[in-house]
């Protein structure tokens, strides 16, 4: 946590009146409009909205992939030029190479940067152990389920030990057996590194048990409609899903989504 000379606990990401549209800024239709937010370290949020609203966007100016039209992203206080080893991303498609086996995979980021072989090896085996994937290591990705190529996504992001994770509904192709043991295997994963983690998903479910808080974005242009917080103790088990408390929110932030949109994906 860093604070400024009066004590005031700094974002890790501040979104600060951030637009986004393609072509001439003077005569865009944003994307993303006045979209203002602070994420602290260690915070998880989850972002919901309908289709179309801009949250892939927003991931991908934070991530540096796109430029704002005006207003600005700041991390750690400083604005980025571009992408950097201090921002990693998960997509909701495979990212794997199919040439490589997961080993190779998950050694790609720590090789290309210059880590020893030495140290390549003690990092690439701990995320193997992270992932569960140990005894797959020589596989290759034709060989694995899908819940297992998102492993190989996860340990490849999180190798790098960013300081910011982003997720673009990193789980939303999966079977919901397959998603929800991800999910908790996530949870475990993050709640000893506590990395900073903006994550979308179209899923009510997913962003109430994963997260601190929860942002809904308005309909296009995108904005921040409002944030609700997740006071469920951490970290959580799937069995909090079957909790009144649980059930109750997810009612609740389904009405504010259906009342604002007229009926959202909301799950």
């Amino acid at each position: 946590m860093t604070e400024n000379a009066g004590g005031e606990r700094q974002p890790k990401i501040r979104i600060d009146h951030l637009y986004f549209g393609y072509g001439d800024s003077q005569s865009s239709d944003y994307v993303i409009e006045d979209f203002s937010l602070d994420v602290f370290d260690r915070d998880f949020v989850c972002i919901v909205g309908p289709s179309g609203c801009g949250k892939s966007t927003l991931l991908n100016v934070i991530a540096g992939l796109l430029p704002a039209t005006k207003g600005r992203v700041l991390i750690d206080g400083v604005e980025p030029a571009g992408p950097g080893p201090d921002r990693a991303m998960v997509f909701q498609d495979d990212a794997v190479f199919p040439w490589y086996t997961v080993e190779q995979n998950i050694e790609y980021g720590p090789r290309a940067t210059g880590v020893p072989p030495a140290r390549r090896r003690e990092v690439v085996s701990k995320a193997l152990s992270m992932v569960g994937l140990m005894d797959d290591r020589d596989k290759f990705p034709r060989q694995l389920s899908g819940g297992m190529r998102k492993r190989v996504d996860i340990a490849r992001a999180m190798i790098m030990q960013p300081r910011v994770l982003l997720m673009d509904e990193p789980f939303a192709a999966l079977d919901v057996m397959t998603k929800e043991r991800l999910q908790e295997e996530f949870v475990q994963i993050w709640t000893p590194m506590r990395m900073t983690v903006v994550f979308v998903t179209h899923d009510l479910e997913e962003a109430l048990y994963l997260s601190q808080r929860v942002v809904v974005m308005s309909r296009n242009p995108g904005r921040v409609e409002c944030v609700v917080d997740v006071p469920l103790e951490q970290p959580r088990s799937l069995m909090v899903k079957t909790t009144s408390v649980f059930q109750d929110m997810r009612r609740d932030l389904a009405q504010v989504l259906r009342t604002m949109h007229g009926g959202l994906e909301a799950r």
